[in-house]
């Protein structure tokens, strides 16, 4: 589609965005006869959602997200219900749902895609839980929601660090969790059944980032199921062997494994744990409600 009114939803503190890099990418699209505005989200909790949403009312018809995992899933989500398409141009750390699909383009390339591409349906996960003071809590995500101790590793690195040492901060952070995993015990709900297992991490998929390829089989943003990974390791030799199988491109070898693909899914644990949503730590909570909703927004991926 070649868009005639873009907005660029930019977070200028992601891990490798920069000012510049938006200048271009608006140039980029004024190149394509389009009329375009960079629009900077600001450290207000949803800054991203409310300028997207700010965008539609002035007439966009193509948002852009400019920044990692979390402000792509706000622009998504306020774009939920429309039928005005988006891109996700990777200026983050991590990028997990963009570099699922491209890796990083220049800016003419990415507009080339938008310009030559076709909008499809994109599938978001609903999240439901209340915290431990009983608020209830509504969010959505695009990519992934952790809990357990490797996944608080990663959301609770510093920003930056991240900036600084790019995904360096993130090993660091996992290696050091790896020496003391203190594994909780989770119950999933899904389809009629429970399971129960000491974990050290379950994580929640909707696409699979291309450095987990390993640990799902099929995973897609547009089938309707969400992935959940049971990592059942008690201790850091059990670590070693399942990333021994998971180099092999064989996980399901290592007992401390499990996958689970379910539309609808409820995960409890048996202490308090932290939702790593998209990469954003969230309010402790002891029961996690997930729903996929199918064909949530429309997206451009591929020219």
């Amino acid at each position: 589609m070649r868009p005639r009114k873009a907005v660029v939803v930019f977070n200028p503190k992601g891990g490798s965005a920069r000012t510049r890099a938006a200048t271009l990418l608006a140039d980029a699209f004024a190149g394509i006869g389009a009329s375009v505005a960079v629009k900077a989200t600001t450290a207000e909790p949803g800054s991203a959602c409310a300028l997207a949403r700010e965008a539609i009312g002035e007439g966009a018809d193509f948002v852009v997200a400019m920044g990692g995992d979390g402000t792509a899933c706000q622009v998504a989500e306020a774009l939920m219900g429309t039928d005005i398409p988006m891109g996700i141009f990777p200026g983050g750390t991590g990028n997990l749902f963009a570099r699922s699909f491209y890796a990083v383009p220049s800016a003419e390339e990415f507009v080339n895609m938008i310009a030559s591409g076709k909008p499809q349906p994109i599938d978001m996960i609903k999240l439901s839980y209340a915290d431990l003071d009983g608020r209830a809590h509504e969010r959505y995500f695009m990519v992934a929601v952790g809990v357990g101790k490797l996944s608080d590793a990663v959301s609770r690195t510093s920003a930056t660090f991240k900036r600084w040492f790019g995904k360096l901060a993130y090993v660091v952070n996992v290696g050091l969790s790896c020496l003391r995993l203190d594994a909780p015990t989770y119950r999933l709900s899904f389809r009629g059944s429970s399971v129960g297992a000491k974990a050290a991490s379950v994580i929640v998929l909707n696409v699979l980032p291309a450095h987990l390829a390993m640990m799902s089989r099929g995973c897609n943003a547009s089938d309707g199921l969400m992935d959940v990974g049971i990592i059942g390791c008690t201790n850091l030799w059990q670590l070693i062997k399942l990333g021994f199988w998971t180099l092999l491109g064989r996980p399901e070898r290592s007992r401390c494994y499990r996958t689970i693909r379910a539309a609808e899914m409820v995960v409890e644990c048996d202490r308090p744990v932290n939702p790593n949503i998209d990469g954003d730590p969230s309010d402790q909570t002891h029961k996690l409600i997930m729903k996929v909703v199918p064909g949530a927004v429309s997206m451009i991926l591929a020219g």
